[in-house]
């Protein structure tokens, strides 16, 4: 017989042990994975941004709109489309959300708060992935095996990333939709999306997903009523409140799908009667880029999304639009544009893997290969922080974009010297930078992207040869510094790469 202390630490006993402590403490762990994310992602944003990687389009653009925003210029920008004139971000894109921030800036004024928030807007969409699968999931690891999915995705990670975008604020409300429109509760679905329309004017075009699975439920009222309204505010949005804001100019933007058509109508028109011509931009362009972008999304699932059915349709929307689009930014996970695909890829991979036969080996391997899959996308990606490709894909993989000096997580020490020249600029004059010293100079009302070396008359100019747009050619970075001077600057300070103009 045993010794009782024998049987209590048997090996057979400790998996058990495991799995019931897994089971007893589900919530705290989906909450603790949640937190690492913050603290990881968060931590290496902000060192990111602090060495000199953020850029003037786009953590330079929201910064300063919600400086002037608190300062009684409500979203007022001269960074927004790189235009010298102040105008209103509205101009650009209708994201009245952005007010949601406001209030967290105006106790800490600065780019390090847009970030901070970002991150934990992120972490939060960790919630309805958590709904969705205590709903239809048995406890333990086939609950928090999708929380670590979340968390690991590669998309999410360059997301957090790449400074600061309004986009990401639609992840949260987003997967609570897919949540609400998987358990079939109407009014908390429609607060949901349309809180939605509020971050940015092509939400409603996801709504209108979520209109057709509606459809596809059966419920052919609500279905109808979603897609139509959906449809109706999206074309509101683009001929009549952002041209309200840009003085009758037209919607900006619609030229990424030139290939589609000229307007909405010809664009709709194509999508509905001429199939062949749409399969034809699918597959035109950079379909490697297109082919990874979705992989990341679907692939950490193993695919099960396709056993999803109606939940499937609202991811549908946004990756047709993303693929679709002439601009490649739009079809790869080192940009913001997927953010809304996250939740809604995700979402339809647990309820796909909610119609697997009720099977505790099967679901138990299935288990580790999703968290395996999670694990080989993120690393190959580039994604896990400190990996092998991780330095090379943080700079957002571009390709033409010469390698920093050193490591990405300091600074460079060829600033340290130049950087009290640039505090002792005025705080109420005009500057124009080149990335990435856009991010960099305190806020202010006159903050210019210098774009084509049109300084738009600013009083100060900082050039950097580190700009994409140099690649760190000092020959024309010298030849920069004479261009400015012919306009009326000089040179007050300089550096390796470095210079301080002030107008005459």
């Amino acid at each position: 017989m045993q010794p009782a202390t024998a049987v209590k630490n048997s090996p057979e006993i400790a998996p058990a042990n495991f799995w019931t402590w897994l089971d007893r403490h589900e919530g705290r762990i989906a909450f603790a994975m949640a937190l690492v994310y913050v603290l990881v992602f968060g931590s290496l944003s902000l060192v990111r941004h602090w060495a000199f990687h953020s850029t003037a389009l786009d953590l330079g653009v929201f910064d300063q709109v919600l400086w002037n925003t608190i300062h009684g210029r409500f979203m007022e920008s001269t960074l927004s489309l790189e235009r010298c004139d102040p105008h209103s971000f509205f101009l650009d894109h209708f994201s009245p959300a952005l007010l949601l921030v406001v209030p967290f800036y105006a106790i800490v004024p600065h780019p390090e708060t847009l970030i901070v928030f970002q991150t934990v807007a992120l972490a939060l969409g960790a919630w309805p992935v958590y709904l969705l699968a205590r709903r239809y999931l048995p406890r333990g690891e086939q609950r928090l095996v999708w929380i670590a999915v979340y968390v690991l995705s590669a998309p999410l990670a360059w997301i957090t990333f790449y400074d600061f975008h309004e986009i990401t604020l639609a992840v949260l409300p987003l997967g609570l939709a897919m949540y609400f429109l998987a358990s079939r509760r109407t009014v908390p679905l429609l607060i949901c999306l349309g809180a939605s329309f509020l971050v940015k004017e092509e939400l409603p075009l996801i709504a209108i997903g979520f209109g057709l699975a509606l459809l596809a439920q059966r419920r052919f009222r609500l279905g109808a009523f979603v897609a139509i309204a959906s449809a109706a505010w999206f074309i509101v949005t683009l001929k009549v409140i952002i041209p309200a804001f840009a003085g009758g100019a037209p919607y900006q933007y619609l030229g990424r799908y030139a290939s589609l058509g000229g307007d909405e109508f010809e664009i709709a028109r194509t999508l509905v009667l001429d199939p062949l011509r749409v399969i034809r931009v699918l597959l035109s362009g950079e379909v490697g880029s297109k082919i990874a972008f979705v992989l990341t999304l679907f692939a950490p699932g193993l695919g099960l999304a396709l056993r999803a059915r109606s939940a499937l349709i609202p991811s549908i929307v946004p990756l047709g639009y993303l693929l679709l689009s002439n601009y490649g930014g739009q079809h790869t996970h080192h940009n913001q544009y997927g953010a809304p695909v996250i939740p809604l890829a995700l979402g339809a991979s647990i309820l796909g893997f909610a119609t697997l036969p009720d099977r505790p080996v099967l679901r138990r391997r299935l288990v580790g290969a999703v968290l395996v899959s999670a694990l080989a996308f993120s690393f190959v990606h580039g994604a896990i922080p400190f990996t092998p490709d991780f330095y090379d894909a943080y700079l957002r993989g571009n390709p033409d974009r010469a390698p920093s000096e050193g490591q990405i997580f300091a600074r460079e020490p060829r600033y340290e010297p130049f950087l009290p020249a640039v505090g002792a600029i005025p705080v109420d004059a005009s500057i124009s930078s080149r990335d990435f010293f856009t991010t960099q100079v305190p806020e202010r009302r006159f903050n210019y992207h210098l774009n084509g070396l049109d300084p738009c008359a600013a009083q100060y100019v900082i050039l950097d040869y580190a700009d994409p747009t140099v690649n760190r050619d000092e020959q024309k970075h010298l030849a920069e510094i004479v261009t400015l001077e012919a306009q009326g600057y000089d040179e007050i300070a300089s550096g390796q790469g470095l210079a301080l103009l002030r107008h005459r």
